[in-house]
């Protein structure tokens, strides 16, 4: 959406619905409701006085809550950014060891993101006996 007279899109909304459940609210584990009705609506937007801000309006409506719940959540930008974060968590099959990013596969395994990848090392895992 831009503003009268920007030729900049200035606000991006998204609304999520269908996630597979069961689902927990948060990190505490307040379950979601058992019907897979949430909907999740965010507003991502730019501060207008001080570019450098984002902000991520989250509403979650779902019949486990008594009423919606709003939390916005605000990010510095940077202009040259050296690392990449994911907040969402559900579903997600991306991992992160030491600077190398792997992907689990659909039968769990470890597997490389990108071709000729080294595997991690493994040395301060416990390994399964067969």
């Amino acid at each position: 959406m831009a503003e009268a007279g920007e030729e900049r899109f200035n606000l991006l909304e998204i609304e999520t619905r269908y996630m597979k459940g069961p689902r927990n609210f948060e990190a505490s584990g307040l379950p979601l409701h058992e019907d897979n009705q949430t909907v999740v609506k965010e507003r991502i937007f730019l501060d207008k006085g001080k570019p450098e801000l984002l902000y991520d309006e989250i509403t979650t409506i779902d019949h486990a809550l008594t009423r919606p719940w709003t939390v916005t959540k605000s990010y510095r930008r940077e202009r040259n950014p050296v690392w990449f974060s994911n907040e969402c968590a559900e579903d997600n099959h991306h991992v992160t060891i030491g600077k190398d990013d792997y992907f689990i596969s659909a039968d769990g395994l470890l597997m490389p993101a990108k071709k000729d990848q080294p595997p991690p090392d493994l040395r301060y895992f416990r390994q399964s006996k067969k």
